[in-house]
């Protein structure tokens, strides 16, 4: 049985881990593209400032990565597209 068991973690491991990165690419955007102060996306996720702050240099470092670059960019326009007024649009 604890073969079973621990034959389980590293999927559950693997998962919590791709839903971290899913949640830090999410509070990166809302906070660089949406300008929502980090206390705000804080509270939206259930996190504290200094989550949102840590999630924010970790999604710029992984920009290095081209593709990567090129996937939270595309996500950046998107977000802008969906909830940025004309008015509020800066650049």
């Amino acid at each position: 049985m604890a073969a079973i068991a621990g034959d389980r973690s590293p999927l559950r491991r693997d998962r919590r881990r791709s839903l971290c990165h899913t949640r830090q690419i999410a509070m990166y955007v809302c906070h660089v593209a949406l300008q929502i102060p980090q206390a705000d996306v804080g509270a939206a996720f259930g996190k504290d400032r200094s989550t949102v702050g840590y999630a924010c240099g970790v999604v710029e470092d992984r920009r290095d990565n081209r593709a990567f670059d090129d996937f939270v960019s595309a996500l950046e326009r998107i977000a802008r597209e969906m909830f940025v007024q004309e008015g509020d649009r800066h650049g």
